[in-house]
C-alpha cells in the first residue's frame, strides 16, 4: 500500500530533538533526532533533511544497494526512502539494514553537534546525548570499515569539543588518542603506557605491518613491561609552543574539511622525545620474533609456541596442553629435587608423539618448551650434553628463577671435572656416595657456579650414574686442559679416590689412564694416593687449584676453529695449536702417549687416514640412514673394526660440534646438524688451500 498524501505548505528544514514524534505524510516516526524539512538554499541542502513532500513507498529495499557512497534523502526513490523512514521509527540497530541509510541518520547528527547546538547548557546537553546516539551505533555498526573510521574520528572531535573525557583502547594511533596525548602533556602527566604503545607504534614503519598482527597484543603487553622498568609511573614530556590543529573530514556530502584550532601543544613536531618509546617497541618486536614466525608457519605446534613465548610473557597459567604433563612433572619431583623420567613421556606431553630420534633442533624445541613450564633436563645440547634417545630417560629438576639459558664459563670445566670424578668413583664394585659427595663438593669449592647450574650439576651426575661417559672421551676432552692446570685437575682426582678410605686396583687403572691423558707420569699414581690419602695433594704447577676461566676457554676451542685457524698462524703456532686440541686417535691405556697418526691434508682432528676416509664415506651417504651391513662392509674395506670406528667418529663429533655423527645400531642414523658441520669443516680448510 502507498503511503503518500499531498501536503500543501513546505516548511524551512528543523531538528527534531530525541523523543519527539513527528507525522510525515500521515506516516508518524518516533524518537526524533533527525532534521525534518524542504531545503530551500544550498545551506539547507547541507542538513540530510527529511523532504516531507517527497512521496515514499511502504514496500521496503533494506539491503540498499543502490544508494551510492553519499546518500542524500531527495536522491532516494520511494521504496528507499519508505525504508530509511522505517529505520527511524525503529530502534536503528537492525543488523540486516544496508549502511547507506546509517550514513544518512549520521549526516544529520554530525551537522547538528558541529554546527547546529545551541549554546549554553541546553546545547551541552544534546550534544552529549548526539555523542551517546552514536556511540551506540558505532556498537552495532561499527565493523563496516568506512562507518567505523568516521564515527570513532567524530566521537573524538566532538567529545572534545564538549570536555568530555574519552576512553581511548584502540592499538592504532586514532584522533583520540592524539588529543588524550596532547592534553596530558599541556598538563603535565605522565603517559599511560597504552597512549605510549599506540604512539610510538604509529612511527614505527615495521611495526605497523599487518604482518605483525598475530603477536600484536604481545607486543603491547611486552611493551607495557618495558615502559614500566625504563619509566616507573610514565614518561613526562615537555610540551611544546605550536599549537595542534585538528583536521576533521566530514562524513557527509559537499562539506568536506572542518579545521579545529587547538590550545593543545602539537606534539607531532618533535620525534627527540619518543626515540627511547620507538626502541621499546622495537625491543619487544626483538623478542616476539620467534613467536610470530611460529605463528605465522602452517606447521607451528602448540610446542614451538609455549618454547617460542618469551619468558617474561609466560606467566603461571599452564596452557591447557600440557597440563597433564606438568601435573606428572610435580608428582615426581614432590619428594626429590631430580627425578629421572622416560623420554617418551616428555614428548608426548609436548605434542612430539614417539620420534624415531631427537636431533639437535628437535631436542632444543623440547627442552625450550619444558623451560616455559618452569622445568629441565639433563642432558641439556646446550649444555655440553647429548641429544635424549626417545627411548631412553632423562633426569628432570625444576628451573630456578632467573636460570641462564646458556652455560657459564664455568660449566664446561666443572661438566669435566664431574664426568671424570665419576669415572673414577665408578670403577669400585658400586659408586661410592661419598667419593660422589666429595667430586660435587670439590666443584663448588673450584667453581663459582650460580643456583641453576649447581642444581643441573646434580641431575646431570644422577644422568651419568644411568650412562657413563666412555673413558675414551674423557681423554680426548683431557687433554684440552692447559699444562697450567694438569696437576690440579690429577690431584682432585686423587681427592676423590681416597675419600672412601680404599682405592680399588680398578680405580688405580683409571687414574693412571688420566695421568697419561695429562702428560703426567703414571708410576706417580701410587705416591700421589698416599699423600692425597693421608690429606695432602700434589704439588701443581701453578701452586694453586684449578683456574676455571682458563679451562673453559681451553675446552671452547672446538676442532673446527684450531682445524681452521692452524693454517693461518705460523708453522710453530699451528704445531703447538694441534698438540694441545687434537685428541690422539687410541683410547687403549698403552697407545694414551703415542704420537698421532698423520692425517690426510683435508682432516678432523682426531681421525687418521682410515677414519677419514671412512668419514667422507659417510658424508657421502644419501638421506639419513645407513644400514648396519653397510657400514660394515665400508668398515671392513679400511681394516676397521665397526664399533671401535663408530666410537672414534662421535668422539670427533662430539669435539667438533657437541653431538654424536652416529646413533642406533641398525639402521644407524646420521645426525644431519653434525653431518654439516662436518662438511663445512672440510668445505672451510680446502679454500683456505686454494
Amino acid at each position: 500500500m502507498d503511503l503518500a498524501s499531498p501536503i500543501r505548505q513546505p516548511a524551512p528544514p528543523r531538528w527534531i530533538p530525541f523523543g519527539e514524534t513527528v507525522s510525515i505524510r500521515g506516516q508518524e516516526i518516533a524518537g526524533g533526532g533527525f532534521y525534518l524539512g524542504t531545503p530551500r538554499n544550498y545551506q539547507d541542502s547541507r542538513l540530510a533533511a527529511v523532504d516531507p513532500t517527497l512521496a515514499f513507498s511502504g514496500q521496503a529495499d533494506w539491503r540498499g544497494e543502490g544508494l551510492g557512497y553519499w546518500p542524500r534523502y531527495a536522491g532516494l526513490n520511494d521504496r528507499e526512502r519508505g525504508t530509511f523512514l522505517a529505520f527511524l521509527n525503529s530502534e536503528r540497530r537492525a543488523a540486516t539494514v544496508g549502511i547507506g541509510y546509517v550514513f544518512l541518520y549520521f549526516y544529520g547528527l554530525e551537522y547538528r553537534l558541529l554546527r547546529g547546538l545551541a549554546a549554553g547548557e541546553e546545547g551541552r546537553t544534546e550534544g552529549l546525548r548526539i555523542l551517546s546516539e552514536v556511540a551506540r551505533l558505532q556498537q552495532h555498526y561499527g565493523s563496516h570499515g568506512s562507518f567505523g573510521s568516521y564515527s570513532q574520528k567524530f566521537l573524538a572531535v566532538g567529545r572534545f569539543k564538549l570536555g568530555v573525557p574519552g576512553d581511548v583502547t584502540d592499538n592504532d594511533w586514532s584522533l583520540a588518542q592524539h588529543i588524550k596525548a596532547a592534553q596530558m602533556v599541556m598538563r603535565h602527566q605522565a603517559l599511560s603506557a597504552d597512549l605510549a604503545f599506540a604512539w610510538a607504534q604509529a612511527l614505527t614503519d615495521e611495526a605497523r605491518s599487518t604482518t605483525w598482527d598475530v603477536v600484536r597484543p604481545e607486543i603491547k603487553t611486552r611493551f607495557g613491561q618495558l615502559y614500566a622498568q625504563r619509566f616507573g609511573q610514565g614518561l613526562i614530556i615537555k610540551p611544546g609552543r605550536s599549537k595542534l590543529t585538528l583536521s576533521y573530514r566530514w562524513a557527509g556530502p559537499e562539506v568536506g574539511t572542518e579545521t579545529i584550532q587547538t590550545d593543545l601543544p602539537d606534539i607531532t613536531r618533535s620525534q627527540a622525545p619518543m626515540r627511547p618509546l620507538i626502541a621499546l617497541v622495537q625491543q619487544a618486536m626483538g623478542e616476539l620474533e620467534a613467536l610470530r614466525r611460529v605463528r605465522r608457519s602452517k606447521n607451528g605446534t602448540p610446542m614451538a609456541e609455549l618454547a617460542a613465548m618469551p619468558e617474561p610473557l609466560r606467566g603461571n597459567q599452564v596452557p591447557p596442553t600440557f597440563r597433564a604433563l606438568v601435573s606428572d612433572l610435580d608428582a615426581a619431583l614432590a619428594q626429590q629435587t631430580v627425578a629421572v623420567m622416560a623420554t617418551s613421556r616428555l614428548t608426548q606431553g609436548c605434542g612430539m608423539g614417539a620420534p624415531e630420534r631427537l636431533g639437535k633442533r628437535e631436542a632444543t624445541s623440547l627442552i625450550q618448551a619444558l623451560e616455559a613450564l618452569g622445568f629441565a633436563i639433563e642432558p641439556d645440547v646446550r649444555f655440553h650434553g647429548p641429544s635424549p634417545t626417545p627411548d631412553g630417560h632423562v633426569v628432570v629438576f625444576r628451573l630456578p628463577n632467573q636460570a641462564a639459558r646458556t652455560p657459564s664459563a664455568a660449566y664446561a670445566a666443572a661438566l669435566l671435572m664431574l664426568q671424570a670424578a665419576l669415572a673414577v668413583a665408578g670403577q669400585g664394585s658400586e659408586i661410592n656416595q661419598s667419593e660422589l659427595d666429595v667430586a660435587v663438593a670439590a666443584i663448588e669449592r673450584q667453581f663459582a657456579l650460580p643456583e641453576s647450574e649447581q642444581r643441573r650439576i646434580e641431575a646431570h651426575l644422577r644422568w651419568l650414574q644411568l650412562n657413563p661417559v666412555t673413558l675414551a672421551r674423557l681423554e680426548n676432552r683431557v687433554r684440552l686442559l692447559p699444562a697450567s692446570e694438569r696437576e690440579a685437575f690429577a690431584g682432585v682426582l686423587l681427592e676423590i679416590a681416597a675419600a672412601d678410605g680404599h682405592v680399588s686396583p680398578a680405580e688405580i687403572r683409571v687414574i693412571e689412564r688420566f695421568y697419561r691423558a695429562l702428560e703426567l707420569d703414571p708410576a706417580r699414581v701410587p705416591a700421589d694416593l698416599h699423600h692425597a690419602s693421608v690429606g695432602g695433594r700434589p704439588k701443581t704447577a701453578a701452586g694453586g687449584g684449578l683456574n676455571a676461566d682458563v679451562i673453559a676457554q681451553k675446552l671452547a676451542e672446538t676442532g673446527r676453529v684450531q682445524s681452521v685457524l692452524a693454517q693461518i698462524f705460523n708453522e710453530a703456532e699451528s704445531a703447538a695449536t694441534a698438540e694441545i686440541s687434537s685428541p690422539t686417535p687410541s683410547v687403549t691405556p698403552a697407545s694414551v702417549s703415542a704420537a698421532p697418526v698423520e692425517g690426510p691434508s683435508d682432516s678432523i682432528p682426531g681421525l687418521d687416514d682410515e677414519h677419514m676416509a671412512l668419514l667422507e664415506r659417510v658424508l657421502e651417504v644419501a638421506g639419513d640412514q645407513w644400514s648396519r651391513a653397510d657400514f660394515e662392509a665400508a668398515c671392513d674395506a679400511l681394516g676397521l673394526l665397526p664399533d671401535g670406528a663408530a666410537e672414534m667418529l662421535n668422539e670427533a663429533a662430539f669435539s667438533l660440534a657437541g653431538e654424536p655423527l652416529l646413533e642406533g645400531d641398525d639402521p644407524l642414523y646420521m645426525n644431519d646438524y653434525v653431518r654439516d658441520q662436518l662438511a663445512q669443516t672440510l668445505s672451510d680448510q680446502k679454500k683456505l688451500r686454494l
